[in-house]
C-alpha cells in the first residue's frame, strides 16, 4: 500500500514516505482450533519470553502476507488494570499440575480463614472492643487479575478510484484479498480454516505480537458508476481495527 491510492500524491512522491504507517503481517494458521488450543497448553515451557510468544500460535510462515497503512488515527493505546479479592480466571489457566496448585492455594486459604475466624472471636472478647454495631474488616493482599483490557488498534484510511486508472481495479482486489484471508474458509462438510493472525507494528507508538481483525468495514463515498458491471464510487472508506490476542505485556514495550 506504500503506492495505494490513499492519496492524490503522485506514487513516486518523496512525501509518501514520510506518512506514518502501521505493518501488518498475516499468517494463515496451520492447525484446527482444538489442535492449537492443545498445542498451546502443551508448548508451556521455561523458554525466553520472545520464544515464548513467537511460538504461541501455530503459523504457516511461507503464507504470509504483508500490509502496510497509513496510520492517520488519534489513539493508539488504551487499557486498565484491576486489583480483585478472587484470582483472576486467568490465573488459573496453563500446566498440567494447575488443579494441585489450585488445591494447595485452597488449602491455605481455608487455613487463612480458621486463623481470621479465631483472630474475630478474640477481638469480639476484648473490652471495648466493640458492640453490635462495630464492624471488622480485615485488609487482605488483593490478586492481580490478568485480564485482556487493552483496546483494539483503530485504523482507517481511503481509497481513491479517481488518480489513477489502475486504481479501481488495485482497490477492488485489495477488497477482495483482505476479506478473504480474514474469513474462515471451509476445506469440506466438516473441516474449516481459521481466518489469517497478524502482527502488528505502529513504528514507535505500538507493537502487537498476535492479533486477529475484530472489525472490518469498507464503505462508499462520491458518485457511484457501473464500470464493467460493477458498482464504483469515487473512494472507499476502509475501517479495520486489530485486538491484541494476548496480554499486551510490558516486554512488547521494547519491540517498538
Amino acid at each position: 500500500m506504500k503506492e495505494g491510492a490513499w492519496t492524490t500524491l503522485s506514487k513516486n512522491s518523496p512525501l509518501r514516505n514520510e506518512t506514518p504507517k502501521v505493518r501488518v503481517v498475516a499468517y494463515p494458521m496451520r492447525s484446527t482450533q482444538l489442535r492449537a488450543t492443545i498445542e498451546g497448553f502443551a508448548s508451556v515451557k521455561n523458554e525466553d519470553t520472545k520464544t515464548f510468544y513467537n511460538n504461541l500460535y501455530p503459523i504457516d510462515k511461507g503464507g504470509k502476507k504483508v500490509y502496510v497503512f497509513p496510520y492517520f488515527n488519534n489513539d493508539f493505546r488504551s487499557f486498565t488494570n484491576e486489583f480483585a479479592d478472587t484470582l483472576s480466571n486467568i490465573t488459573d489457566r496453563g500446566a498440567v499440575s494447575v488443579s494441585q496448585v489450585v488445591k494447595n492455594i485452597g488449602d491455605e486459604l481455608a487455613g487463612a480463614a480458621a486463623q481470621v475466624t479465631d483472630l474475630i472471636k478474640n477481638i469480639k472478647a476484648i473490652p471495648g472492643s466493640g458492640g453490635p454495631s462495630t464492624g471488622t474488616y480485615i485488609e487482605t493482599p488483593k490478586f492481580y487479575q490478568f485480564d485482556n483490557t487493552d483496546a483494539a488498534l483503530s485504523v482507517s484510511f481511503p481509497l481513491l478510484n479517481t488518480v489513477d486508472k489502475k486504481d479501481i481495479s488495485q482497490n477492488q482486489q485489495f477488497i477482495k484479498e483482505f476479506t478473504k484471508i480474514n474469513r474462515p474458509k471451509r476445506q469440506n462438510s466438516v473441516s474449516m480454516d481459521f481466518p489469517h493472525i497478524n502482527k502488528i507494528n505502529v513504528k514507535g507508538l505500538r507493537f502487537i505480537r498476535w492479533a486477529y481483525l475484530d472489525n472490518l468495514s469498507f464503505s462508499m463515498i462520491g458518485q457511484r458508476r457501473l464500470i464493467n458491471k460493477e458498482m464504483v464510487p469515487e473512494a472507499y472508506v476502509v475501517t479495520m481495527s486489530f485486538k491484541s490476542l494476548t496480554v499486551e505485556v510490558a516486554n512488547f514495550i521494547d519491540q517498538l
